[in-house]
Parts: C-alpha cells; structure tokens; sequence
C-alpha cells in the first residue's frame, strides 16, 4: 500500500516539502501559478444547480464508424445538469455563474473564479476554475454546503460524486493530485478519488484511497494518459458500504475497501494543480456508469505514410457492464489517416488507423450512449519511407560498423559522422534491411521504445531514446534483439532525419542501398559455457559490445554458475535488466573508467519498474539498471550513472538501481553486493529491497537519494555525497547560499535492520548543474525524513563523520509538513539514530540540538541492536560477506 510522498529539494533558506507523502520520490514544487483568467471568483446570486434537460450534443458523431471528413456541424450546445431525480441527489453545471453552493478556501495565492470555456464537444459552457498559488500545497479547497448537503441528501451515506475535469498546466511540478472527495467527516479525514497528474502522460494516472489523520493512502493507482490544457476527463468516485471505487470515463479503474467513514459530505482536494470543473454530480450508486475505453490509452499516434496499419481496441459497454454500446469513430483527415472498424468480441471492437499520406489528423472516438465519453487521437504522418540513391563514398572514417564489415556485433549501435554537427529533424525514420530489402528494424526520430531482456522470460519495457548526437556524431541503438548472427544488413536514413551538415563534402540526401553501408554480422554467438563475458565498446575484441548483450548471455546460459562479465573502459549509455539470475558479477576495469549511464527518469518512463513476460513496451521504470529477484549480484569496480538533471519541468526521480527482491522476508532475501563503485544520481538514486552491502562506496544524490522497501541495507567505509540541486539555482536569490536535501527515506519493513552506516562520511559536492550545498549557518540537509505509513524508519550512523552541511537538527520529523517517524521514538533497536558521529577531522560531534525523536546509542546498544559489524547487521540471514 502506498503513501503519497512529495520530495524536493531543500533550499538553504527554505525547506521545500509537502503536506503528505507518496509512493516514490517526487520533484519539488516550485514556480509561478497558471496565468490567464479571472483570479476572483464570481458572486452573483443565484442557484448553480440548473434543473434544465440535458441538452443535445449536436455535433455528435453517428454510430457508425466513418473513414470520411465528416462535414461543419450546427454550434453545439453547452450540456447542462439535467433534473434531479430518484437516482441524481445533486447537480451543479455553473451556469448560473456563481458559487453560492460551496463553501470555497483556496490555498496561498489559489483562487476561484466562475468563467466561460469550451467544454468536451467545442461548446461555450461556464465552468469553475481553480488558478493554483505559487507554492506546493496540500489543501480541501472546496466544500459543499452543509444546508445544500443536507438539503439535497439528507443523511445518505452511500453516493457517487462525478464531475467533469480539464486539467490545466501551472508552474510547479512534482505530485499533483487533484481528488474528488466523499465522507469527509473532517480536514484530515475522507475518502478520496481523482487524478494525479504530471508532466509526462506516462506518469499520470487515476488514484482511490483515503486520508487518515493527515496520510494519504492511495490504495487504488492506475495508469493512464492525461494531457492537460486541451481534455476534459468524466471521473467519478463511488462509494457504497465499505467500497471505494473510481472510475474515468466510464471504466471501472479500481476498488479498495475500508469502513473507517460511515457518513459524510463531498469537496475537493489539491496538491497546486489548476483545473476547471463542471457538471458535478452527485447521485446513487447502483446507477452505473456508460463503459468507454481504447486501449492502447495513447493521445498521439505517429507513423508513415504507407506503414503498416495500427490497430485500437474499443471497449464500449452500456450501464450494465456487460451488453455492448455501438459507438462512432471519425478521421477529420481520411486522405492522411482512415479508419474502419473490425469485429466486435464481447464488448471489445477493434478499429484500424490505416496511414495513408503525409499530414495530421485528428481521430474521434464517441460512445454511442453517452455523446459526453469521448477519446481523441492526434494523428502525425510523416512521408514515406524513399530508399535514397545518393552516394557519398563512404568509409571507416564516416561510419560504423564500417562499409563491407564482416564481423559486426548483433548488439552493437550504429554511428554516422557528419562533416560538422547536424541537427535532428522532426520527420522520417532509420531503418535496417537485410541485403534482400527485407525491413528487420526501424527507429522513429521520437517517441520509440524497446522490450529489454531475453525472449521467452520476463522482460523489461521502456521508452527510449535511441539517437543521440554528440558533436559531428550520430549514435543510433537499434532496437533489442533485431539483428543476427551471420547475416548481411544495409542502412536506411530518410532525407529528413537530419539537416544542417554535409557528409563527405555533400549535402545530406538520405542513406540507401546505394550509398553501400553495409555490413555482416559474426557468424556465431560466443560459446554458452563462458564462465567469464568479456564487454567493449571501442572496436577491440570482446564477446559482446554492450553490458545487456552480456546480461542477456548470461540469463539464456542458466547452467553456468557465478559468470563475470568483464567490462572495459568505456562509457556505456544503455538501459539494463536483469532477470532471475544468481551469482552474477559485472566488474569493472577501473572505478572511473567504466560507466554504465542513462538519461532515464520518471517523466520518460514512470514508476519503480515491473516485468511481463512477451514484448513490453512501457511499465520497466525509471532506473538504469532495474535487477530483479537476482541473488548474489556483484557490481564491482565501476561507475553507475543517471545523468538526467533536475528541473521543474520534468518529475526527476531517477534510480540509478532498483534492486528488486519480491519474495524477500526477514530470514531470506535477494542480495546485492556493491564495492569499490560510484553511484550518481539527483533523486532518488538508490532504491534498495531484501539485503544489500555496499562496501567502499560512493552514493551522490540530493533528494531521497538512497531508499526502499527493505531488510538490512549496510554502507560499510563508505561516501554519501549530498550534491548541489539542479532545480535551484543560485541566480534564484532564496538559493544563493546553496540547497540542502534528504539523505534517507526508510521504509524498512518490520524486524528489519534498516539502512545502516557504518564508517562512513557524509561529504557534499556541486552539482551537475553546478549549483552549491549550502553548509554551515546556512546548513539544510538532513539525514533523513519519513515516508509515514506502516513503514519503518529504521536507520543507524555508526561511527559516521559528518561535513557541515547536516542540519543540528540532523532529522527531518515535523519540518516542513513531513511526519514524524515510526517509531516517533527512537530505541536501541529500531528507529532513527546515531552512535559516535565524528565531524570530519574525527572530533566528536555536537548532538545536543538532535530531533527529539532520534536516539544517540550506547557501545551497549551497539550489541544490542546487533549494529556494530557486518555479520550482526546480517545475522538474520546468516550472511557474512567479505571485501
């Protein structure tokens, strides 16, 4: 179950953080709010609750799927809240232009006003609008009047509350749920759901829960696209007895139960997000909603003219959930993209988007029985694919593997060097044919992703970016598992793909079967009994060219106990996955020499990460190297890297691992040994679970930057490196003495050693934005901060040296809206404390202005909590690693 946990940096003067917690790291809020509007709400008097008949949607598409324009409709009508009824308690559409029903109090700087906008179907319509203030708050900002409550439902207890939602861009970041409440008995008290939406529509998603005195629990999350500025979103909480559900659209997206609430009234909560809100209503339960879904749930499609077609699922059901709806769906441009629909199984339809010539188009999808559920589609088709005849005489010099190469790697990436830096255009593809014509890969300039992993077993799924320019040169990764052994390819670029330079002294005209970059791949994969992989990028003679061709030879080869892959200098810019595989060592030529990096973060590619099993595209998380239920895995003598920086504009957690032991408990466990490495990230860097030891480490990072879900976590002689914060910049005047931040957020589960440190110091470092620690008097990083819950917040410095940029405080409990921790109270064995901190020269450390809810230990409760060395922290499960 998780909690909402806002993370953020810390300013030297400023402590950046919201009310509640969530699941994982999150940015930091800051900035502007929405501009635009009125900022002062409307007061005109009135009622807001129109009891008018719906309107008819006049420009609502007819049922039968169409692969033609359709022709300019009649204005459409703005839809209004129809009568109440037996089944509808209450109903508020702001037509009336006020909002004399709700009991309305913006955060600092929010504000409410009544306006005119365009509603789902182009409409003009009235609509209440909620401008954000300029910093992160957590706040009811809306509810319904006690005399309309009372008035319009009585004392009913079971009810849905569903309104209408466009979600409107503002200038912070991070979390930013915007819930519909229900039984709230109090301000830190209710059921809840709603949106959480970020920046990335890969990172959204649809939340049901509750907050308990003052934490939120979303027990429901599930994702799906939501853009803002431009869609309006039917969500809908019901709650009956004990159940919570919320649904968008008319799907179903989760059920939690809890009877903690028996009674209440509705309002509205958000964490600083701007929105307009209509038609909201309340009514009975049992009175289901209209099914209307397509999967995949993508708002963009991209292809060329001439690809093959893409196929939609339509699931559309009437209210009983289970007889099938007839719906429309419409191409604004059939001569660029049409559309057909297929046969119906079930409540399922598939409809087929055929990309015919070069253009944009816009396809709808309207529910047959609710003309207000409707799914767009924005439609960019690029030209097509042209095999280009231009020659450059082309050689070693201009690409990689070189022309006529006979022994290419089927894991290697492709380079082109221009003459001087080109720039990548916004249409056309790369592609590989085998020498018959026959296509085998083809990678979009955008928008691509890959199935990471050994077919047939779990697999990893993310989005990509697989073209990189650095300087004059162009590295293209083709997509995983594309090529093979002893097999002759040619290089396709469209004319598009890049523009600004010349290759070999003449203008870019594309690459084709005629420009001769071609190559054969070896002719046999190297031998399954290898006990040790030999990994190099820099044209020597290695077994693979990358570290997952490696990973991938040693989950197919199971039988061989204990492989090494042996890495060799070289920066190793790929995504990594292991699967279910012990024993494993990736060491390093040199600590600095090597290493393994990815821009990957969570507005790319959101969540912790999970597996599947055939060709997942998406779902594999934001870590650079996500290793799961992989026992005894070794990462030695090398560097670990996310090199994304933060900024608002992105949600920056960023794992450089996500060491994932699902069957982990106290007494067994999946274990990870780290020594002699760096770790670098901004947020969130290393998010840890079962049993972990890092000996002779380095860990870098600013937000949460070591973290997770688990049993014994022990730093041994090793660095953890607080660096300057990206997002805040100096030239940021409450900046100007530099950020701060969280070393820890435990969420150790019961019985659980928790993260332990031991030798070790805490140093602070510029970050890779170059912006400064703040030390000193102006000292704000804490050693750590809770993530509330049920967790655990068990966390011990042994025998630490601390720099001065640790607050006296040392422990962040009750600042800045973060909770105190569990236990509040600190014992020998378990919760936040520290045994003999030393400052850097080794002197003993002033504690005296500690949190009251950490604990300063004995050399006997050394003993007793079993943290005075490496067997005691691990004697649960009987481990005794050694250097």
């Amino acid at each position: 179950m998780n909690m909402i946990k806002q993370c953020g940096s810390l300013a030297a003067t400023t402590l950046l953080c919201a009310l509640v917690l969530s699941a994982c790291g999150g940015g930091g809020s800051s900035g502007s709010s929405e501009t635009g509007g009125s900022a002062n709400s409307t007061s005109s008097a009135g009622t807001s609750a129109s009891t008018s008949s719906a309107a008819t949607n006049s420009s609502a598409s007819s049922n039968a799927a169409s692969s033609t324009a359709t022709s300019a409709s009649s204005v459409a009508n703005a839809q209004t809240c129809p009568a109440t009824s037996s089944n509808l308690y209450f109903c508020d559409d702001f037509q009336a232009g006020n909002t004399d029903n709700w009991d309305l109090t913006p955060n600092t700087g929010g504000a409410f006003s009544v306006e005119d906008t365009t509603d789902f179907a182009g409409a003009t319509t009235k609509a209440l609008k909620y401008t954000a203030g300029g910093t992160a708050s957590n706040t009811v900002i809306a509810l319904i009047k006690d005399a309309v409550w009372t008035a319009k439902l009585g004392n009913k207890a079971d009810y849905y509350v569903e309104a209408r939602i466009k979600p409107l861009t503002n200038g912070t970041t991070g979390n930013k749920q915007l819930y519909m409440l229900g039984r709230y008995t109090a301000s830190n008290n209710w059921y809840l759901g709603g949106l959480n939406v970020q920046n990335s529509t890969g990172s959204t998603q649809v939340e049901a829960g509750y907050m308990k005195a003052g934490t939120i629990t979303r027990a429901v999350q599930t994702k799906r696209a939501i853009s803002q500025d431009s869609n309006w979103y039917k969500v809908r909480l019901e709650i009956s007895g004990s159940t919570i559900t919320v649904y968008m659209d008319g799907e179903n997206l989760g059920t939690t139960t809890d009877a903690t609430f028996t009674s209440g009234k509705i309002g509205l909560f958000t964490n600083n997000k701007s929105f307009f809100i209509d038609d909201i209503k309340v009514g009975n339960p049992a009175d289901k909603p209209v099914l209307f879904s397509i999967s995949p749930a993508a708002t963009t499609y991209a292809a060329d003219a001439g690809d093959s077609p893409y196929t939609i699922t339509v699931n559309a059901a009437k209210s009983d959930g289970t007889t099938a709806d007839d719906f429309s769906v419409v191409s604004d441009k059939p001569g660029v993209v049409s559309v057909s629909k297929g046969a119906t199984t079930g409540t399922s339809t598939t409809v087929t988007l055929t990309p015919l010539t070069a253009g944009t188009a816009n396809i709808t999808f309207t529910s047959g029985s609710d003309s207000t559920l409707i799914k767009k589609i924005a439609a960019t088709i690029a030209p097509q694919y042209v095999d280009s005849t231009a020659t450059y005489s082309l050689s070693a010099s201009q690409v990689y593997p070189a022309p006529a190469a006979t022994t290419a790697y089927t894991d290697d990436n492709l380079k082109l060097t221009f003459d001087s830096a080109p720039t990548l255009g916004s249409a056309g593809t790369i592609r590989i044919f085998k020498s018959d014509g026959t296509l085998v890969d083809r990678i979009n300039l955008s928008g691509e992703s890959d199935s990471i992993g050994v077919s047939g077993s779990n697999r990893r799924g993310v989005a990509t970016t697989p073209i990189q320019i650095s300087g004059n040169t162009v590295t293209i990764t083709p997509h995983s598992g594309k090529l093979a052994y002893g097999t002759s390819y040619y290089v396709g670029i469209s004319s598009t793909a890049f523009s600004g330079a010349t290759l070999n002294g003449k203008a870019f005209a594309g690459i084709g079967k005629a420009a001769g970059w071609s190559f054969t791949t070896k002719s046999t994969a190297p031998a399954a009994t290898l006990t040790t992989i030999t990994v190099d990028d820099d044209g020597s003679s290695a077994d693979y060219r990358s570290v997952q061709g490696a990973l991938n030879h040693v989950m197919t080869n199971s039988s061989v106990s204990n492989p090494v892959i042996a890495v060799k200098n070289g920066t190793y810019n790929e995504l990594l996955y292991l699967y279910n595989r012990a024993g494993v060592t990736i060491q390093g030529e040199s600590r600095s020499g090597v290493v393994l990096q990815y821009n990957n973060y969570e507005t790319l590619n959101s969540g912790s990460g999970t597996s599947a099993t055939g060709a997942p595209t998406s779902g594999g998380g934001r870590a650079v190297f996500f290793a799961e239920n992989s026992d005894l895995l070794t990462l030695d003598t090398l560097t670990l890297k996310s090199t994304h920086t933060r900024a608002s504009t992105y949600s920056n957690q960023a794992e450089v691992i996500f060491f994932k032991s699902s069957t982990a408990t106290l007494t067994s466990g999946h274990r990870l040994i780290a020594k002699n490495a760096d770790f670098y990230s901004e947020q969130d860097t290393l998010q840890l679970q079962g049993y972990t030891w890092f000996y002779n480490t380095k860990v870098s990072g600013n937000v949460d930057f070591i973290w997770g879900n688990n049993y014994a976590s022990l730093f041994e002689n090793s660095t953890i490196e607080m660096i300057g914060d990206s997002q805040y910049p100096a030239s940021n005047a409450s900046y100007a003495n530099g950020t701060g931040g969280y070393i820890l957020q435990a969420r150790t589960y019961s019985g659980g050693k928790g993260f332990v440190f031991l030798n070790s110091s805490l140093t602070y470092a510029d970050g890779p934005a170059g912006v400064k620690v703040a030390t000193g008097s102006n000292a704000s990083s804490y050693l750590a901060r809770a993530a509330a819950g049920t967790w655990v917040d068990n966390i011990a410095f042994v025998s630490c040296k601390m720099d001065t940029h640790i607050i006296p405080l040392g422990w962040a409990a009750n600042v800045s809206g973060n909770p105190a921790p569990n236990p509040a109270t600190a014992t020998a064995s378990t919760g936040w404390r520290e045994y003999g901190s030393m400052d850097m020269s080794g002197n003993p450390l002033t504690v005296s202005g500690r949190s009251s809810n950490s604990l300063q230990l004995t050399a006997t409760d050394l003993g007793t909590a079993g943290l005075g060395d490496r067997n005691a922290v691990f004697s649960a499960i009987g481990w005794t690693p050694t250097p």
